[in-house]
Protein backbone atom coordinates (compact mmCIF):
# COMPACT_ATOMS: atom_id res chain seq x y z
CA UNK A 1 0.00 0.00 0.00
CA UNK A 2 1.61 3.35 -0.88
CA UNK A 3 1.38 6.00 1.63
CA UNK A 4 2.53 9.32 1.97
CA UNK A 5 5.17 10.28 4.20
CA UNK A 6 4.51 11.75 7.93
CA UNK A 7 5.68 14.77 6.97
CA UNK A 8 3.32 15.00 3.68
CA UNK A 9 0.42 14.16 6.11
CA UNK A 10 1.42 16.57 8.91
CA UNK A 11 1.03 19.43 6.31
CA UNK A 12 -1.95 17.94 4.99
CA UNK A 13 -3.90 17.97 7.95
CA UNK A 14 -4.16 21.84 8.34
CA UNK A 15 -5.52 22.35 4.84
CA UNK A 16 -8.51 19.74 5.13
CA UNK A 17 -11.46 21.87 5.53
CA UNK A 18 -13.71 20.00 8.42
CA UNK A 19 -17.33 19.41 7.40
CA UNK A 20 -18.23 16.80 7.97
CA UNK A 21 -18.07 15.56 11.61
CA UNK A 22 -19.43 19.44 12.42
CA UNK A 23 -22.47 17.72 10.46
CA UNK A 24 -23.03 14.66 11.83
CA UNK A 25 -22.41 16.35 15.55
CA UNK A 26 -24.75 18.50 14.60
CA UNK A 27 -27.08 15.78 13.58
CA UNK A 28 -26.59 13.63 17.24
CA UNK A 29 -27.33 17.15 18.67
CA UNK A 30 -30.30 17.32 16.74
CA UNK A 31 -31.39 13.83 17.69
CA UNK A 32 -30.94 14.23 20.88
CA UNK A 33 -32.53 17.75 21.36
CA UNK A 34 -35.74 16.28 19.74
CA UNK A 35 -35.62 13.13 21.64
CA UNK A 36 -35.49 15.53 24.86
CA UNK A 37 -37.94 17.49 23.77
CA UNK A 38 -40.73 14.58 23.40
CA UNK A 39 -39.98 13.44 26.57
CA UNK A 40 -40.25 16.40 28.48
CA UNK A 41 -43.59 16.88 26.47
CA UNK A 42 -44.54 13.25 28.25
CA UNK A 43 -42.85 14.31 31.61
CA UNK A 44 -45.41 17.70 31.66
CA UNK A 45 -48.34 15.83 30.96
CA UNK A 46 -47.80 12.86 33.30
CA UNK A 47 -47.13 15.69 36.40
CA UNK A 48 -50.56 17.33 35.41
CA UNK A 49 -51.98 14.08 35.30
CA UNK A 50 -50.95 12.74 38.44
CA UNK A 51 -51.29 16.20 39.95
CA UNK A 52 -54.87 16.32 38.84
CA UNK A 53 -55.59 12.64 39.74
CA UNK A 54 -57.59 12.44 36.61
CA UNK A 55 -56.49 9.21 35.03
CA UNK A 56 -59.72 7.73 33.07
CA UNK A 57 -58.35 4.24 33.79
CA UNK A 58 -56.39 1.93 36.12
CA UNK A 59 -55.13 0.34 33.29
CA UNK A 60 -53.64 4.12 31.95
CA UNK A 61 -50.46 4.26 33.61
CA UNK A 62 -49.61 -0.01 32.80
CA UNK A 63 -50.10 1.43 29.36
CA UNK A 64 -48.03 4.09 29.55
CA UNK A 65 -44.90 2.24 30.93
CA UNK A 66 -45.57 -0.28 28.25
CA UNK A 67 -44.82 1.88 25.27
CA UNK A 68 -42.38 3.74 27.53
CA UNK A 69 -40.28 0.49 27.87
CA UNK A 70 -40.82 0.14 23.87
CA UNK A 71 -39.41 3.33 22.95
CA UNK A 72 -36.27 2.49 24.81
CA UNK A 73 -35.86 -0.91 23.79
CA UNK A 74 -36.46 0.20 19.89
CA UNK A 75 -33.81 2.65 20.27
CA UNK A 76 -31.20 0.72 22.01
CA UNK A 77 -32.07 -2.48 18.53
CA UNK A 78 -32.08 0.10 15.86
CA UNK A 79 -28.87 2.10 17.42
CA UNK A 80 -26.58 -0.69 18.43
CA UNK A 81 -26.73 -1.56 14.72
CA UNK A 82 -26.30 1.95 13.54
CA UNK A 83 -23.21 2.52 15.14
CA UNK A 84 -21.80 -1.10 14.08
CA UNK A 85 -22.95 -0.06 10.51
CA UNK A 86 -20.63 3.13 11.07
CA UNK A 87 -17.51 1.07 12.49
CA UNK A 88 -18.09 -1.36 9.14
CA UNK A 89 -18.20 1.39 7.05
CA UNK A 90 -14.70 3.09 8.64
CA UNK A 91 -13.43 0.09 8.47
CA UNK A 92 -13.37 -0.71 4.88
CA UNK A 93 -12.84 3.13 4.02
CA UNK A 94 -9.02 2.64 6.13
CA UNK A 95 -8.81 -1.19 4.49
CA UNK A 96 -9.34 0.45 0.89
CA UNK A 97 -7.66 3.66 1.26
CA UNK A 98 -4.30 4.35 0.13
CA UNK A 99 -3.64 8.24 0.78
CA UNK A 100 -2.49 8.65 4.43
CA UNK A 101 -0.94 6.39 6.62
CA UNK A 102 -3.65 5.34 9.17
CA UNK A 103 -0.69 3.89 11.48
CA UNK A 104 1.05 6.86 11.44
CA UNK A 105 0.48 8.24 15.13
CA UNK A 106 0.89 12.04 13.68
CA UNK A 107 -2.34 11.38 12.16
CA UNK A 108 -4.76 12.55 14.73
CA UNK A 109 -8.21 10.80 15.09
CA UNK A 110 -9.98 13.98 14.14
CA UNK A 111 -8.46 14.38 10.59
CA UNK A 112 -9.07 10.25 10.04
CA UNK A 113 -12.72 10.45 11.01
CA UNK A 114 -13.33 13.60 8.66
CA UNK A 115 -11.60 12.09 5.65
CA UNK A 116 -13.62 8.80 6.08
CA UNK A 117 -16.89 10.88 6.73
CA UNK A 118 -16.23 12.52 3.50
CA UNK A 119 -15.63 9.81 1.65
CA UNK A 120 -18.19 7.67 2.91
CA UNK A 121 -21.50 9.48 2.13
CA UNK A 122 -23.52 7.69 5.34
CA UNK A 123 -27.24 8.00 4.27
CA UNK A 124 -26.53 7.20 0.67
CA UNK A 125 -24.54 3.73 1.91
CA UNK A 126 -27.01 3.03 4.37
CA UNK A 127 -30.20 2.58 1.98
CA UNK A 128 -28.23 1.49 -1.09
CA UNK A 129 -27.01 -1.42 1.33
CA UNK A 130 -30.82 -1.95 2.41
CA UNK A 131 -32.36 -2.30 -0.82
CA UNK A 132 -29.49 -4.04 -2.57
CA UNK A 133 -31.46 -7.40 -2.91
CA UNK A 134 -35.67 -7.98 -2.73
CA UNK A 135 -35.05 -10.02 -0.01
CA UNK A 136 -33.39 -6.80 1.80
CA UNK A 137 -35.68 -4.44 0.92
CA UNK A 138 -38.53 -7.17 1.66
CA UNK A 139 -37.77 -6.27 5.56
CA UNK A 140 -36.48 -2.19 4.65
CA UNK A 141 -39.13 -1.37 1.95
CA UNK A 142 -41.62 -1.76 4.58
CA UNK A 143 -40.73 0.99 7.48
CA UNK A 144 -41.81 3.34 4.16
CA UNK A 145 -44.84 1.88 4.68
CA UNK A 146 -45.32 2.55 8.69
CA UNK A 147 -44.21 5.78 8.25
CA UNK A 148 -46.35 6.92 5.60
CA UNK A 149 -49.21 5.14 7.28
CA UNK A 150 -48.10 7.01 10.74
CA UNK A 151 -47.99 10.26 9.19
CA UNK A 152 -51.34 10.39 8.70
CA UNK A 153 -52.07 9.45 12.23
CA UNK A 154 -49.94 12.07 13.95
CA UNK A 155 -51.80 14.35 12.44
CA UNK A 156 -55.11 13.32 13.87
CA UNK A 157 -54.06 12.30 17.44
CA UNK A 158 -51.95 15.94 17.30
CA UNK A 159 -55.32 17.38 16.19
CA UNK A 160 -57.49 15.66 18.64
CA UNK A 161 -55.05 15.77 22.09
CA UNK A 162 -53.55 19.40 20.94
CA UNK A 163 -50.02 18.01 20.86
CA UNK A 164 -47.35 20.72 20.06
CA UNK A 165 -44.38 20.72 17.44
CA UNK A 166 -45.70 17.13 15.98
CA UNK A 167 -43.71 17.55 13.04
CA UNK A 168 -40.64 17.33 15.23
CA UNK A 169 -42.11 13.21 15.95
CA UNK A 170 -41.58 12.65 12.23
CA UNK A 171 -38.38 14.61 12.14
CA UNK A 172 -37.36 12.22 15.29
CA UNK A 173 -38.35 9.32 13.58
CA UNK A 174 -36.47 9.95 10.23
CA UNK A 175 -33.33 10.66 11.64
CA UNK A 176 -33.11 8.17 14.91
CA UNK A 177 -36.34 5.38 14.54
CA UNK A 178 -39.64 5.33 13.40
CA UNK A 179 -40.51 2.76 16.36
CA UNK A 180 -38.96 4.76 18.51
CA UNK A 181 -40.88 8.16 17.70
CA UNK A 182 -44.00 5.99 17.87
CA UNK A 183 -43.22 4.92 20.85
CA UNK A 184 -42.84 8.34 22.16
CA UNK A 185 -45.78 9.59 20.40
CA UNK A 186 -48.34 6.51 21.69
CA UNK A 187 -47.00 7.77 25.26
CA UNK A 188 -47.44 11.43 24.83
CA UNK A 189 -51.01 10.52 23.67
CA UNK A 190 -51.75 8.24 27.28
CA UNK A 191 -50.70 11.09 29.42
CA UNK A 192 -52.73 13.65 27.52
CA UNK A 193 -56.36 14.63 28.53
CA UNK A 194 -58.91 13.02 26.55
CA UNK A 195 -59.85 14.92 23.75
CA UNK A 196 -62.99 17.54 24.08
CA UNK A 197 -66.19 15.94 22.70
CA UNK A 198 -68.49 17.37 19.88
CA UNK A 199 -72.08 16.64 21.85
CA UNK A 200 -72.63 20.77 21.02
CA UNK A 201 -72.40 21.47 24.89
CA UNK A 202 -69.18 23.13 25.10
CA UNK A 203 -68.86 26.68 23.17
CA UNK A 204 -65.95 28.38 22.17
CA UNK A 205 -65.18 32.38 22.18
CA UNK A 206 -67.46 33.31 18.97
CA UNK A 207 -70.49 30.29 19.97
CA UNK A 208 -69.31 28.10 18.02
CA UNK A 209 -69.46 24.07 18.87
CA UNK A 210 -65.60 23.22 20.00
CA UNK A 211 -64.84 20.55 17.27
CA UNK A 212 -61.59 20.57 17.07
CA UNK A 213 -61.38 16.89 18.30
CA UNK A 214 -63.08 16.36 14.91
CA UNK A 215 -61.92 18.98 12.72
CA UNK A 216 -60.18 17.31 9.68
CA UNK A 217 -58.22 18.82 6.66
CA UNK A 218 -58.97 18.21 2.98
CA UNK A 219 -59.17 14.55 1.81
CA UNK A 220 -56.94 15.10 -0.63
CA UNK A 221 -53.94 17.29 1.22
CA UNK A 222 -53.28 13.69 3.33
CA UNK A 223 -54.14 11.22 0.54
CA UNK A 224 -51.68 12.44 -2.42
CA UNK A 225 -48.93 12.68 -0.19
CA UNK A 226 -49.59 9.10 1.05
CA UNK A 227 -50.45 8.06 -2.71
CA UNK A 228 -46.75 10.03 -3.76
CA UNK A 229 -45.19 8.13 -1.00
CA UNK A 230 -46.41 4.43 -1.68
CA UNK A 231 -45.50 5.08 -5.28
CA UNK A 232 -41.73 6.24 -4.39
CA UNK A 233 -41.66 2.78 -1.76
CA UNK A 234 -42.10 0.32 -4.99
CA UNK A 235 -39.64 2.50 -7.02
CA UNK A 236 -36.88 2.76 -4.91
CA UNK A 237 -35.20 -0.39 -5.64
CA UNK A 238 -35.05 0.35 -9.56
CA UNK A 239 -33.12 3.48 -9.64
CA UNK A 240 -30.50 2.55 -7.06
CA UNK A 241 -27.21 3.83 -7.82
CA UNK A 242 -28.41 6.46 -10.25
CA UNK A 243 -28.52 9.87 -10.22
CA UNK A 244 -32.25 9.96 -9.12
CA UNK A 245 -31.56 7.70 -6.03
CA UNK A 246 -31.01 10.15 -3.55
CA UNK A 247 -34.27 12.46 -4.94
CA UNK A 248 -36.77 9.30 -4.56
CA UNK A 249 -35.35 8.77 -1.17
CA UNK A 250 -36.03 12.45 -0.59
CA UNK A 251 -39.51 12.79 -1.66
CA UNK A 252 -41.33 10.32 0.69
CA UNK A 253 -39.33 11.52 3.26
CA UNK A 254 -40.51 15.17 2.76
CA UNK A 255 -44.34 14.29 1.66
CA UNK A 256 -44.55 12.90 5.13
CA UNK A 257 -44.93 15.90 6.91
CA UNK A 258 -47.26 17.25 5.12
CA UNK A 259 -50.53 14.68 6.76
CA UNK A 260 -48.62 15.21 10.20
CA UNK A 261 -48.64 19.10 10.30
CA UNK A 262 -51.78 19.60 8.32
CA UNK A 263 -54.77 22.25 10.30
CA UNK A 264 -58.26 21.64 9.95
CA UNK A 265 -59.87 23.47 7.46
CA UNK A 266 -62.54 25.65 9.20
CA UNK A 267 -65.73 26.52 7.57
CA UNK A 268 -66.98 29.88 7.87
CA UNK A 269 -70.74 29.37 9.68
CA UNK A 270 -71.54 26.83 12.37
CA UNK A 271 -74.10 24.90 10.41
CA UNK A 272 -71.46 24.07 7.77
CA UNK A 273 -68.92 23.12 10.77
CA UNK A 274 -71.34 21.19 12.60
CA UNK A 275 -72.58 19.16 9.24
CA UNK A 276 -69.03 18.78 8.03
CA UNK A 277 -67.06 18.02 11.45
CA UNK A 278 -68.95 15.42 13.74
CA UNK A 279 -66.95 13.18 15.51
CA UNK A 280 -68.52 10.16 13.81
CA UNK A 281 -68.28 11.52 10.63
CA UNK A 282 -64.47 11.85 11.04
CA UNK A 283 -63.72 8.79 12.47
CA UNK A 284 -65.86 7.12 10.11
CA UNK A 285 -63.54 8.47 7.23
CA UNK A 286 -60.61 7.14 8.84
CA UNK A 287 -61.02 4.12 9.69
CA UNK A 288 -62.22 3.82 5.74
CA UNK A 289 -58.57 5.23 4.75
CA UNK A 290 -56.86 3.04 7.14
CA UNK A 291 -58.73 0.23 5.52
CA UNK A 292 -57.78 1.15 2.02
CA UNK A 293 -53.75 1.71 3.19
CA UNK A 294 -53.62 -1.79 4.79
CA UNK A 295 -55.13 -2.98 1.23
CA UNK A 296 -52.06 -1.09 -0.76
CA UNK A 297 -49.55 -1.94 1.78
CA UNK A 298 -50.21 -5.81 1.63
CA UNK A 299 -50.32 -5.39 -1.97
CA UNK A 300 -46.83 -3.50 -2.10
CA UNK A 301 -45.49 -6.66 0.51
CA UNK A 302 -46.95 -9.36 -1.56
CA UNK A 303 -44.60 -7.87 -4.88
CA UNK A 304 -41.86 -7.54 -2.57
CA UNK A 305 -42.19 -10.81 -1.65
CA UNK A 306 -42.90 -12.12 -5.51
CA UNK A 307 -39.42 -10.39 -5.99
CA UNK A 308 -37.92 -12.47 -3.64
CA UNK A 309 -39.11 -15.83 -4.76
CA UNK A 310 -38.30 -15.10 -8.63
CA UNK A 311 -34.49 -14.18 -7.50
CA UNK A 312 -34.76 -17.53 -5.72
CA UNK A 313 -35.67 -19.00 -8.65
CA UNK A 314 -39.22 -20.34 -6.79
CA UNK A 315 -42.57 -20.38 -8.09
CA UNK A 316 -45.58 -19.15 -5.71
CA UNK A 317 -46.05 -22.48 -3.80
CA UNK A 318 -46.64 -23.63 -0.38
CA UNK A 319 -43.20 -25.22 -0.26
CA UNK A 320 -41.69 -21.80 -2.01
CA UNK A 321 -43.26 -19.69 0.74
CA UNK A 322 -41.98 -21.53 3.50
CA UNK A 323 -38.47 -22.03 2.56
CA UNK A 324 -39.12 -17.99 2.40
CA UNK A 325 -39.84 -18.06 5.88
CA UNK A 326 -36.63 -19.63 6.72
CA UNK A 327 -34.48 -17.33 5.11
CA UNK A 328 -35.94 -14.14 5.82
CA UNK A 329 -34.68 -13.90 9.39
CA UNK A 330 -31.18 -14.63 8.33
CA UNK A 331 -31.40 -11.34 5.94
CA UNK A 332 -31.34 -9.15 8.92
CA UNK A 333 -28.04 -9.84 9.77
CA UNK A 334 -26.21 -9.77 6.92
CA UNK A 335 -25.51 -6.08 7.30
CA UNK A 336 -25.52 -3.81 10.32
CA UNK A 337 -27.66 -1.28 7.93
CA UNK A 338 -30.14 -3.62 7.48
CA UNK A 339 -30.49 -4.70 11.11
CA UNK A 340 -30.98 -2.09 11.89
CA UNK A 341 -33.76 -0.93 9.30
CA UNK A 342 -35.29 -4.58 10.17
CA UNK A 343 -35.10 -4.03 13.50
CA UNK A 344 -37.09 -1.02 13.11
CA UNK A 345 -39.78 -2.36 11.00
CA UNK A 346 -40.06 -5.39 13.91
CA UNK A 347 -40.61 -2.92 16.69
CA UNK A 348 -43.16 -0.83 14.71
CA UNK A 349 -44.96 -4.20 14.03
CA UNK A 350 -45.12 -4.67 17.90
CA UNK A 351 -45.85 -1.36 18.83
CA UNK A 352 -48.78 -1.56 16.28
CA UNK A 353 -49.85 -4.28 17.89
CA UNK A 354 -49.62 -3.35 21.51
CA UNK A 355 -51.90 -0.01 20.26
CA UNK A 356 -54.29 -2.62 19.23
CA UNK A 357 -54.59 -4.74 22.16
CA UNK A 358 -54.36 -1.62 24.73
CA UNK A 359 -57.61 -0.21 22.97
CA UNK A 360 -59.24 -3.72 22.03
CA UNK A 361 -59.24 -3.49 18.54
CA UNK A 362 -62.00 -0.67 18.87
CA UNK A 363 -60.86 1.69 15.49
CA UNK A 364 -62.92 4.89 17.80
CA UNK A 365 -60.50 3.74 20.73
CA UNK A 366 -57.54 3.76 18.68
CA UNK A 367 -58.01 6.87 17.07
CA UNK A 368 -58.86 8.69 20.41
CA UNK A 369 -62.56 8.73 20.39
Amino acid sequence: MSTSSPSEAQAGQPDLVYRSLPILASYLILAASLALNACRTIFVRYQARIKGNDWETPHRRVQFLLFAILAALSLGATWYYMFAFFARSYHNWGASQSLVDLANPEITTLFKLELWLQKAKLFREAWETVIETPARFWWSGQIFSWTTGWSVFLGIMARRYRIPHVWAYMLLGQIVAISFAQNLFFATILVSRQPCQTDGTKKDKSGAQDSIAAWSPPLYAEVLPVAISLISTVLVPTVAHTKYFMLMLLVPHLLLFVPAILRPSQSSTVETRAKDCSEERTIQRYAAFFQWYMVACVIIQAHSTFLVLQEMGQEISVESLRMLAANLPGVIYEHPAVSSVSWDVIYCTITAVAWIAVNGGNPKRMLGQ
